[in-house]
């Protein structure tokens, strides 16, 4: 059956009792999957995934020691969730690390009313006031089955007044059966706090991952996103940040390198509430053989958002005649006191730059992988957590069969 016959299975043994969590099923129900004829799901299309069929929060099988190894970037803080349940968190002086069920769900929509509606694992972090995290927190999501999962996670994360953290978050399949995920997060920055949360998303060719993350801002607070898309048969991002506060600053900064028929679409909002804010954001996309990418950015400055600084950039290459790109950067302007610039590059490498490097006794197959390794590192050059770049780089390198060595 296909996955909204499976949710409507599921939903008749685990029927749902609460009013908050069965409108947000309704609406569900209601509205179904998103389809092209849905504005923000224009040029992504699930028709054919969810006709496969699959189960709804399978038990699992057994993961071992050694594959949790192999999945882990062995860092020293580190939230693990095998097959949906939570097996491991560190204890931090001052953080609070707590499963976590979201009792009065929010949503938007299909996919959040799904999450809020039936959404039974994930995490919470709180950090007090004046907290500052030097090392990061590794957030790993398990699964392995032996039939199509859909499995759902509602995640959030509180920083006090004052406080700061770093966050890794990655989903793996350890099987080749197709895994499903949703997943929502709920940052929430108190005045004057700090997160650095990366998103490390080299999944295998057999992932579906959904993925909404939402920060809300006080006054003086500075978020950057990370976003690392190096893999995965369907990846989903949507980004969204709401300024409740002057003085925020938000960035967001991603790297897309896709082969053979991978896709991936981000989709970023940056809602400017308040005066004297700033974002920037920074999206490069490198796409080769049959893969597909969708890039939807939208700044949004309100009446009262005065002495803006908004800045956006999306770039890409198109590396095979199979590939391709949908870029949709957009400004919704009410205020008159700002600066904001948007911008879209679609391309392959440059001719000269290839002539200048063959000149210097460097094959053309080389010197193209090495051009495309240099302009999609811009991209993650502020990564902070040692860990993360360097199998981020690794992770690159592969995907463009390059050895820097």
């Amino acid at each position: 059956m296909g996955l909204i016959e499976a949710i409507k299975k599921y939903n008749l043994t685990n029927p749902i009792s609460n009013v908050e969590n069965s409108d947000a099923f309704t609406y569900f129900l209601n509205n179904g999957i998103p389809t092209n004829k849905d504005e923000e799901w224009k040029y992504t299309s699930l028709k054919k995934l969810v006709s496969n069929d699959f189960s709804v929060e399978a038990k699992g099988e057994k993961i071992s020691q050694d594959e949790l190894d192999k999945s882990t970037l062995k860092t020293k803080n580190q939230i693990i969730f095998l097959n949906g349940e939570m097996v491991k968190k560190p204890e931090i002086d001052g953080v609070l690390i707590t499963s976590y069920t979201d009792k009065n769900p929010s949503f938007k929509d299909a996919f959040t009313a799904l999450n809020a509606a039936y959404a039974n694992n994930g995490y919470r972090i709180h950090v007090e006031k004046n907290i500052h995290l030097k090392d990061s927190i590794e957030v790993i999501f398990l699964s392995k089955n032996t039939t199509n999962n859909f499995i759902q996670y509602r995640n959030r994360i509180d920083l006090n007044e004052n406080s700061s953290i770093k966050i890794i978050e990655h989903f793996k399949c350890l099987d080749k059966n197709l895994c499903f995920t949703n997943s929502l997060t709920n940052i929430n920055l108190d005045k004057s706090s700090n997160i650095e949360f990366n998103k490390l998303q080299n999944h295998n060719d057999f992932q579906i991952v959904v993925d909404n993350t939402i920060i809300n801002q006080d006054e003086k607070s500075y978020s950057t996103i990370n976003t690392l898309l190096l893999g995965g048969k369907f990846t989903r991002n949507n980004l969204s940040f709401y300024q409740n506060g002057e003085f925020c600053e938000s960035n967001m900064n991603g790297v897309v390198i896709l082969n053979n028929n991978e896709f991936g679409d981000n989709h970023t909002y940056v809602d400017h509430k308040n005066a004297n804010c700033e974002s920037n954001e920074l999206y490069k996309g490198v796409y080769l053989d049959k893969s597909k990418g969708v890039f939807n950015g939208k700044i949004m400055v309100r009446p009262d958002a005065q002495k803006i600084n908004a800045f956006q950039a999306n770039n890409n290459l198109l590396l095979s005649e199979n590939s391709s790109i949908n870029s949709k950067p957009q400004l919704e302007i009410y205020a008159d006191d700002v600066k904001c610039s948007h911008g879209c590059t679609i391309g392959q490498l440059d001719d000269d730059a290839l002539f200048y490097m063959r000149t210097r006794g460097i094959n053309k197959e080389d010197a193209k992988t090495i051009l495309t390794f240099a302009f999609a590192s811009e991209a993650i050059e502020k990564l902070t957590i040692d860990e993360l770049a360097d199998i981020t780089k690794k992770e690159m390198e592969k995907k463009l069969n390059l050895s820097l060595n």
